[in-house]
């Protein structure tokens, strides 16, 4: 289940990242922001918007910079802010 999640925001974030290979890096290229990709996530999720939609959220909000780690990084911070933030965390380790 976890592979399939990590293919999926994996997948996600290429197909994105091909959608804005156009532009300049600077433009759509962000920083791996784990504690900000959370929240991000959590919002478009409370707003009934669908995993890789929340995913593709925080590649807008330049949350994340495309590593494998940044998503260990994301799924690390969802474990750590659970209480406060719960359906991120249920979408990165229940779904």
């Amino acid at each position: 289940m976890m592979t399939s999640l990590t293919m999926l925001l994996l997948s996600t974030a290429a197909n994105l990242l091909v959608a804005e290979a156009s532009q300049s890096p600077e433009k759509w290229i962000g920083r791996c922001e784990p504690v900000n990709a959370v929240v991000v996530m959590n919002q478009a999720l409370t707003e009934g918007k669908t995993d890789a939609e929340a995913f593709a959220a925080v590649v807008e909000a330049r949350s994340f910079d495309g590593s494998k780690a940044c998503i260990d990084f994301i799924r690390e911070a969802s474990m750590n802010m659970r209480e406060g933030y719960p359906s991120t965390f249920q979408s990165l380790w229940m779904d």
